[in-house]
């Protein structure tokens, strides 16, 4: 049997977690967490009744007397186990229940997060210094929480395939995991309250790395993209709205932020979470770096997320807010505070309303910053008078509205301008592109594709939303567009240059790799590995063209439009 310090020094040599070891030194088994089914408890309450209940607000907000209070804050609601309840919303699965988000892109909308997601008082170690919330992050998002703030360290001691080689950490580990306690916990959360919640989008934000290298980053990657498949977002799909997004196959409702670089092509930037610097701030520091982050403008495209929350001095301790957290960011109107805001991450985030604030709020965000509904149409309406505005549209392609040819819809003025086409059709159309920045008079749209423009910049041209790939980070074989995807453009550039490149060995029919050349040498592009097939050669300032056909199993070079690149 060995002594307490034995087991630090074993477990440090073998790089694992010393709770991890029994008294003889050996790694114990791994005891994957259960989850119980979740359904929430409406009490009888229809849709119309849950309507009514939010557009009658969350309650009112903190009063000055309460700001400081230790014991959470919960008006016209219950509390019980960490949760602040009220007794007539849904929160397991809000998003689809109220509808609020609709018209947002991801990145605009306002969302509940967790400071330290997975340090919770349910987990199996609880470090007072490091707790900061109540319940594990299954828990969380049943209660409504969308955004999970992921600290990770890479244990190499543990067998490929053991959950355990990525932990949760903070300073110290609690005995979470990325795929038992996370990913597990996120498919677990979609089979919730009779599949309501699968439109729910949940942000995964790997926020921080502890042992990382390039292998580990890839092995994460890996077992990332194996847990939850199809329903990733990818960032091409960032500036659709989340109705768009709903609309795209496979029911994708899971964005990885990923906070290193390179990153996998399917993650998104990471969360740019704005902190104060400070662990022990007073209740006005913190609120005045509140105010100035609000008074901030975030960047296009950006996640962005204030960080409100603080440790109690001396103690050291995560601080109960709740009174403060719900003056701070009050709700009930476009010109309340908590509209200045994207991502709220904070400690003990289910002891007060503040997903309530946030569900409410959300109804203003789309009205405040002028976007309108996303209208939904078919190619058979295009062109008939009276026809709806095109600035946000879903324009499905169905067996009953199916045409030989469908065209894009004008774009009507220099407001922002969001377009999702998706076939449904069993009969192949042509897509007709021309109003786009794509170099191809059309293509050929099966069953099951999509294809997203935007034209957000004023210049009344649709602008293709393509997976990205170059020589540095993707290497000199080309991707296949995948899951639903038309397209894939590879770039070619100074510093980001390969003198031979590969087309894809196969990809779904019809499917299209633009290459683009910004560098200053030619280079050749074969078809693929291991074939002698004739290459294409690519200049400076030349964009060329590939469709792939099943039939030959071949790549065809098809005419660019002139001028599409110089």
């Amino acid at each position: 049997m060995k002594s307490v310090l034995d087991k630090i020094a074993l477990a440090y040599s073998l790089d694992v977690n010393p709770d991890d070891l029994d008294d003889y030194g050996n790694i114990k088994e791994y005891v994957p967490p259960v989850f119980e089914p979740f359904v929430e408890d409406m009490g009888g309450t229809d849709l119309m009744d849950i309507q009514a209940a939010l557009d009658g607000g969350p309650g009112p907000s903190a009063l000055e007397s309460d700001i400081g209070i230790t014991a959470g804050w919960c008006p016209n609601g219950s509390w019980s186990g960490g949760i602040c309840k009220p007794f007539n919303n849904i929160r397991t699965h809000w998003m689809r229940a109220h509808g609020v988000v609709n018209n947002l892109p991801i990145h605009m909308a306002i969302l509940p997060g967790t400071h330290n997601s997975g340090f919770d008082k349910q987990a199996a170690s609880t470090p007072s210094s490091e707790v900061c919330q109540d319940v594990a992050p299954y828990h969380q998002l049943t209660a409504g929480i969308r955004v999970l703030d992921l600290r990770v360290q890479h244990y190499w001691g543990y067998p490929v395939g053991d959950p355990r080689r990525y932990s949760i950490f903070h300073s110290t580990n609690n005995g979470r995991t990325v795929q038992g306690d996370i990913l597990d916990a996120v498919r677990m959360f979609r089979q919730s309250s009779d599949g309501d919640t699968q439109r729910e989008i949940v942000i995964l934000n790997f926020h921080q790395f502890r042992n990382f290298t390039a292998d580990a980053h890839r092995e994460l990657a890996g077992i990332i993209k194996s847990y939850l498949g199809e329903s990733i977002i990818s960032p091409v799909y960032r500036d659709l709205t989340v109705s768009q997004i709903w609309t795209l196959p496979n029911y994708k409702n899971v964005v990885i932020s990923y906070n290193s670089d390179p990153r996998d092509a399917l993650f998104w930037k990471g969360v740019n979470q704005r902190w104060i610097g400070s662990n022990t701030p007073s209740d006005k520091e913190l609120k005045a770096f509140i105010d100035r982050v609000g008074n901030e403008v975030k960047p296009a495209g950006e996640l962005r997320a204030i960080q409100a929350h603080r440790m109690a001095p001396v103690i050291y301790i995560p601080s109960d807010i709740s009174g403060s957290l719900m003056s701070w960011f009050a709700a009930g109107s476009a010109s309340h505070p908590i509209m200045k805001y994207y991502i709220i991450n904070c400690d003990w985030s289910l002891r007060h309303r503040l997903v309530d604030n946030i569900i409410f709020s959300n109804q203003f965000r789309s009205r405040a910053l002028g976007i309108p509904d996303v209208v939904q149409a078919s190619p058979t309406s295009i062109g008939v008078q009276g026809m709806p505005s095109a600035r946000h549209m879903i324009l499905q392609i169905d067996d009953a509205h199916w045409t030989e040819t469908v065209a894009l819809p004008p774009i009507l003025d220099e407001e922002p301008h969001r377009l999702l086409v998706c076939s449904d059709a069993d009969a192949e159309c042509e897509l007709d592109l021309r109003g786009s920045d794509v170099p191809l008079p059309g293509v050929r749209l099966s069953k099951g594709e999509v294809v997203a423009l935007v034209c957000l910049d004023g210049s009344r041209q649709w602008a293709l939303q393509v997976r990205e790939c170059s020589p540095n980070e993707h290497g000199h074989v080309i991707a296949a567009p995948c899951d639903g995807e038309k397209f894939i453009r590879y770039t070619l550039s100074i510093g980001n240059y390969a003198p031979l490149v590969y087309l894809p060995a196969e990809a779904p029919a019809n499917s299209v790799v633009l290459i683009v050349c910004d560098a200053l040498y030619t280079t050749r592009i074969g078809h693929s590995q291991g074939t002698d097939e004739l290459e294409h050669v690519i200049s400076a300032g030349q964009v060329l063209a590939f469709t792939y056909s099943t039939a030959s199993r071949q790549w065809h070079k098809q005419e660019v439009l002139p001028g599409s690149h110089n």
